[in-house]
């Protein structure tokens, strides 16, 4: 089904007229990504988002709609380590032949190991590494700039003001980095509970250790629970991170287990710098 789905955007999209626009259009694989372009580019460019709001990355299967935007951008700027982006490469590659391919996290370390493993399919080469690259300044610093060099190829008539508002991102994310360094210093405990392991990245940076729920992307079996339970009580943490996306009902039952609270966080906002923040303040808000 998903072969005629793909055969049938190709067919349509080569039947129609090409608008105005196509020139000025890049693709993203995540929302994060929409406002990093914004940061550099500003409105000079549309930016088509393959995953919507509320989806998840991970398994995301790309809409008929969504390929014939994709058929029309200049460039697809991916993260690089999610599981979609490996499966639909070829196939974005033969809709779009003057399509620029993009890793956004080409020059980061990539964490592997079981914070990885949770992603529960065959096992691709993306999937070796933890995809949450984008939950850490330091690796959005990276990230942004191969962003500017993507877009500097595909959009040279536009590099001065690429260049000059780059500069001025890098300027926001370093501060955004002392802001978290600043808030997170005071804390004692630098383990944190977490439903979905998002936030090895965010760890690495900042000397924090997280607690995953789900293993192998499956819900924590009761030995796992009752593990998490302990540790939770021997080493007093009472809060629980779960991403917007998942259900609740695990992480519930694992707070009312330790006399704790469930605190739920949006990795794929898009207002990253906001986001962050918002990340920060609740696990500085632990005592």
């Amino acid at each position: 089904m998903k072969k005629y789905i793909f055969l049938l955007v190709v067919i349509v999209a080569a039947c129609q007229p090409k608008p105005k626009e196509t020139a000025q259009m890049v693709s993203v694989s995540i929302l994060p990504q929409k406002y990093f372009v914004e940061q550099i580019a500003g409105d000079l460019l549309h930016i088509n988002v393959l995953v919507p709001p509320g989806s998840s990355p991970h398994n995301y299967s790309v809409l008929p709609s969504q390929m014939k935007e994709l058929a029309k951008s200049k460039v697809w700027l991916q993260i690089g380590l999610l599981t979609f982006e490996d499966l639909w490469n070829d196939k974005f590659a033969e809709l779009n032949k003057e399509l620029l391919i993009v890793n956004s996290s080409e020059g980061i370390v990539p964490i592997a190991g079981s914070e990885c493993e949770h992603e529960g399919h065959d096992h691709h080469h993306a999937e070796a590494f933890d995809p949450h690259a984008w939950l850490a300044p330091a690796e959005v610093r990276q990230i942004a700039k191969n962003t500017l060099n993507a877009l500097n190829t595909s959009f040279p008539q536009h590099a001065t003001t690429f260049n000059d508002n780059y500069a001025r991102f890098v300027l926001k994310i370093d501060s955004l980095s002392e802001k978290i360094e600043q808030q997170l210093t005071p804390l004692r405990n630098r383990k944190i509970l977490i439903f979905h392991p998002a936030l090895a990245y965010y760890g690495r940076q900042f000397n924090l250790q997280q607690i995953p729920l789900e293993l192998d992307g499956k819900e924590p079996s009761p030995r796992h629970m009752k593990n998490i339970v302990d540790q939770a009580r021997e080493e007093n943490i009472k809060v629980i991170f779960i991403q917007k996306e998942f259900d609740t009902e695990n992480a519930l039952q694992l707070s009312r287990e330790i006399g704790g609270e469930v605190m739920t966080i949006d990795p794929l906002d898009y207002n990253w710098e906001k986001q962050m923040l918002d990340i920060t303040e609740k696990i500085a808000a632990q005592k």
